[in-house]
C-alpha cells in the first residue's frame, strides 16, 4: 500500500468538493454532549472520503473540515490546528485501513463491506484515543475521566461513520439514494440536540435546586420526597439520601398553627390531586434530633403535558431568625418607648421636685430647728429626695440624665467602690476582685459607673440569700460584631466589667424582662425594679453595652462593654467638700420659662446678693442684653425653652456681651446639644446652685463657652 497515487480526475474533485462543503456545514452543527466530546456529524463525510477519494483528497478533508473554523474564529488558533490535523491524520488511517482490506482476495462485495467496516472504526478509535492523550498531556485528565473511551461514546460515533459507510454506498450505486442517508442523519442531529438541551435543562435546574438558599424537595403524589436540596438537608439534619423516601407530612409537626391559604381539611391532599395550584403557610417542620423550625411553607403542583399532576414542589424558608431579630426589634422599639416616657415624666418631674425641695429647705432655714413645723418640713424633704433618686434612675433608663464623661481608669472606679460593697452586700458573701494589669481607659462619668457597680452587686447580693460569692472582673476585650451582632453597635476594642455571682440564676423568659422599667421578681416592697433599667441606660448613654448570662441554679454573669478611650486617665478621687464664700454682688441675667422655678432660683440668688435680672423666655433675655446699661456678669439660662433655646440665646448675647460667662440649667442630657458648657442639673439645691453661680463667676474669660468676636449693637 502506497500514498503515490494518480492524480485525482474530474469526478474525483467534485466528490471532493460535495464532501468537503458538507463536512464543513457538518462541523458548525456539533452538538456538545459531554464535557470533553460531541456529536460530529462531519465523521460521516470522513468516512465516506476514505472510501471514495484518492488519499491526496482524503488529506485535505481535515483542512477543509475547519476552515469555517480557522475563519471565524471559532475557537483558539492552536486548538482548530491540532483539530485539523487530527481528523487529517484519522481520516488518512481510515483511507489506510480501507485499502489494505482493497488488497484482499475476499469477494467483490465482501471486500467492500469490510474495508468500510475497517475505515470507520480506523477513524473513530484513532480519533478517541488521539482526543484522549491530547487531554491527558494538556491538562493532565485520566483516559476514563476524558469519557472518550466510554462505549457509549464510541457507539455514537459508529452510528455516524455507519452513516458515512451508507453515504458511499449510495453514491456509487445510486445517487437518487442519498437523501434516504441524510434523512435519518438530520433527523438524528434534531434528536441529539434535544437531548443536550434537554440535558443543559436539567444541569441548569440541578444547579439551581442544589444550589438555593430555600429548602426545596420535590414530592410524588403520594406526599413521598423524592429528591431533596443541600438547605433543607443542613436545615433538618439530615445527611444526603435520607430524605428520600419520607413522607412529607412526617416532617411537618402539628403545632396548631392556623393556614393562611386552606379553605379544605387537607390543603396538600387536595393539591396533589389536582384540586389546588399552590398552598402557602406559617407551619414548622420537625428536625432529625425532634426539635422544631419555624418557616413559611409553599407547596406548588407541576403538571405533565396532558395536564394531569406529575409531581408536587414543597419549599421552605427558615424564620426563625427572621422571628428572632423581630423580637428583639419590638423590644427595642418598647424599651425605647418606654424611655422616651420615663425620661419626659422625669423632666416634668425635675421641674417640681426642684421647686418642693428647694421651698422646703427655703422654709427650715427661716424657721430654724426649734419650731415644731420643721419636723413635718424634714419629711417633706425626705420624701422629696426619694422622689429625686427615683426621678434620677428613670432619666438614667431614658439615657437622658446629666452626665459628666472624663477619661477614667475602670480599676480604679472598682477600687475605690469595693470598700463600699463590703459594707452594702454583708459578711455572709465572699467579694472576689480580679483586675487586669495595665487595663484600657473608658470615657464615662465615674458617679455613674459607681451606681453601675453598686447596681449589679445589690442584684447579685438579692440572689443570694444564703450567701455566696461575688466576683468583679476587669478585662481588655476585642469585640467582632459578626460574633456579638445582637449586642454590640460596633466592632472594636472594649473594656470588660463583669460582676458575677453564685445565687438561684434566671431562666430566658426572666432574661428578657431584666433591663425593662418595674419590672422585678423580688417580694413586693424589697425593690422598685429600677436598678438594672438604670444599668441598662447608663451604659447605653456611654455608647456601651450589657451581656447577661444566667442558668437556673448556677448564677448570673453581668458583662459590662465600654469603648475603650485613649488618652490620660484623670485621678478617681470624690469631689472635695466646697469652701469659701458662696455669696456675690455681680449681675446674674436669669432665664426660666417655668415660673415657679424662675421665682425659687431668683429668690436664692437675690438672698446671696447677687443683682438679679428676670426674663421668662430667650427673646425677653436677649432684649434685657441689649437694653440694660450695666454689665452683666453671667447668663444663667434653662437649655430648654419655647422659641429661642438656651445655647441659641448664649450665642445671641455673646456679641452683644463680650466676656460673659454662661451657666445652663438642665433637668436632662437629652436637652443638651454639644459642646455646652457647665449644667447646673435639677432638681438642685440651695448650695449647689449658689457654689456652681460662684465657680463660673470666678472662671477666667477664656474658660467660658467660645463666643462670636463682639460687634456693636445695631442703632
Amino acid at each position: 500500500m502506497t500514498l503515490a497515487a494518480p492524480a485525482p480526475d474530474r469526478d474525483a474533485w467534485l466528490t471532493f468538493a460535495a464532501l468537503a462543503a458538507a463536512a464543513a456545514v457538518a462541523q458548525r452543527m456539533i452538538i456538545p454532549i459531554g464535557r470533553h466530546q460531541g456529536f460530529p456529524l462531519a465523521i460521516v463525510f470522513l468516512v465516506a472520503a476514505a472510501l471514495l477519494l484518492p488519499p491526496q483528497l482524503v488529506a485535505l478533508m481535515g483542512v477543509a473540515q475547519h476552515l469555517p473554523d480557522f475563519v471565524g474564529k471559532r475557537f483558539p488558533v492552536h486548538i482548530t490546528l491540532f483539530n485539523a490535523a487530527n481528523y487529517t491524520l484519522n481520516a488518512l488511517a481510515a483511507w489506510g485501513a480501507a485499502e489494505l482490506v482493497r488488497q484482499t482476495a475476499l469477494g467483490a462485495d465482501l471486500r467492500w463491506a469490510t474495508a468500510a467496516i475497517a475505515a470507520a472504526v480506523a477513524l473513530v478509535v484513532l480519533n478517541h484515543l488521539d482526543l484522549a492523550v491530547m487531554l491527558r498531556l494538556a491538562r493532565g485528565r485520566s483516559l476514563r475521566a476524558s469519557g472518550l473511551l466510554a462505549p457509549g461514546a464510541l457507539l455514537a460515533d459508529f452510528a455516524l461513520a455507519g452513516l458515512g459507510v451508507v453515504f458511499a454506498r449510495f453514491w456509487l450505486s445510486n445517487a437518487y439514494l442519498l437523501p434516504l442517508a441524510i434523512a435519518p442523519l438530520l433527523l438524528i442531529h434534531r434528536s441529539f440536540r434535544l437531548v443536550a438541551q434537554l440535558g443543559e435543562s436539567e444541569d441548569r435546574f440541578r444547579a439551581l435546586f442544589e444550589s438555593a438558599p430555600v429548602g426545596t424537595a420535590l414530592i410524588d403524589l403520594d406526599a413521598r420526597i423524592v429528591s431533596s436540596n443541600r438547605s433543607l438537608e443542613q436545615l433538618l439534619g439530615y445527611r444526603g439520601a435520607e430524605l428520600v423516601g419520607r413522607s412529607f407530612r412526617e416532617l411537618l409537626a402539628e403545632d396548631g398553627t392556623p393556614d393562611r391559604d386552606a379553605d379544605a381539611a387537607d390543603p396538600l391532599s387536595d393539591l396533589l390531586v389536582g384540586e389546588r395550584e399552590r398552598f402557602s403557610a406559617e407551619r414548622r417542620l420537625r428536625r432529625k434530633d425532634g426539635t422544631t423550625a419555624l418557616g413559611q411553607v409553599a407547596l406548588a403542583l407541576a403538571r405533565d403535558a396532558q395536564r394531569r399532576p406529575h409531581f408536587g414542589i414543597a419549599m421552605f424558608e427558615d424564620l426563625t431568625e427572621r422571628r428572632q431579630l423581630e423580637e428583639q426589634l419590638r423590644h427595642a422599639q418598647k424599651m425605647e418607648a418606654v424611655g422616651q416616657l420615663a425620661g419626659g415624666i422625669a423632666h416634668d418631674f425635675n421641674n417640681l421636685l426642684t421647686i418642693i425641695l428647694g421651698r422646703t429647705r427655703y422654709a427650715l432655714r427661716l424657721i430654724g430647728r426649734n419650731n415644731p413645723l420643721s419636723g413635718d418640713l424634714d419629711e417633706i424633704a425626705t420624701a422629696a429626695d426619694r422622689a429625686a433618686a427615683l426621678t434620677q434612675q428613670l432619666l438614667a433608663f431614658g439615657r437622658r440624665q446629666v452626665l459628666r464623661p472624663r477619661v477614667l481608669d475602670p480599676n480604679a472606679v472598682v477600687t475605690s467602690t469595693t470598700g463600699m460593697l463590703r459594707r452594702l452586700i454583708g459578711q455572709d458573701i465572699e467579694i472576689v476582685v480580679d483586675l487586669a494589669p495595665d487595663l484600657g481607659h473608658v470615657r464615662a462619668d465615674p458617679g455613674q459607673l459607681e451606681q453601675v457597680i453598686i447596681n449589679l452587686a445589690v442584684n447579685a447580693r438579692d440572689a443570694m440569700p444564703g450567701g455566696g460569692r461575688l466576683t468583679i472582673r476587669t478585662a481588655d476585650v476585642e469585640v467582632d460584631e459578626s460574633v456579638d451582632a445582637d449586642h454590640a453597635p460596633v466592632s472594636g476594642e472594649y473594656v470588660l466589667i463583669s460582676v458575677g455571682d453564685t445565687g438561684h440564676g434566671m431562666d430566658a423568659e426572666t432574661r428578657s424582662h431584666i433591663f425593662e422599667p418595674f419590672f422585678t421578681t423580688k417580694e413586693p416592697g424589697k425593690g422598685t425594679g429600677l436598678g438594672l433599667a438604670t444599668v441598662h441606660g447608663i451604659v447605653g448613654q456611654s455608647a456601651g453595652y450589657v451581656r447577661v448570662e444566667s442558668t437556673p441554679g448556677a448564677g448570673s454573669t453581668f458583662a459590662v462593654y465600654l469603648p475603650r478611650a485613649f488618652g490620660v486617665a484623670t485621678p478617681h478621687d470624690r469631689p472635695p467638700a466646697p469652701t469659701g464664700m458662696l455669696t456675690g454682688c455681680e449681675s446674674v441675667l436669669l432665664v426660666e420659662d417655668d415660673d415657679g422655678v424662675r421665682a425659687l432660683v431668683g429668690l436664692l440668688l437675690s438672698e446671696a446678693g447677687y443683682s438679679v435680672l428676670v426674663a421668662r423666655d430667650g427673646k425677653e433675655a436677649l432684649r434685657l442684653a441689649e437694653r440694660h446699661q450695666d454689665p452683666i456678669d453671667l447668663l444663667l439660662t434653662d437649655l430648654v425653652m419655647p422659641g429661642l433655646g438656651g445655647a441659641e440665646l448664649a450665642d445671641a448675647v455673646a456679641p452683644l456681651r463680650p466676656g460673659i460667662r454662661v451657666l445652663y440649667i438642665s433637668g436632662y442630657a437629652g436637652e443638651a446639644p454639644a459642646g455646652v458648657g457647665s449644667v447646673v442639673p435639677k432638681p438642685f439645691t440651695e448650695e449647689t446652685l449658689l457654689r456652681m453661680v460662684r465657680q463660673a463667676l470666678d472662671s477666667p474669660v477664656s474658660a467660658a463657652p467660645a463666643q462670636t468676636p463682639a460687634r456693636a449693637p445695631a442703632g
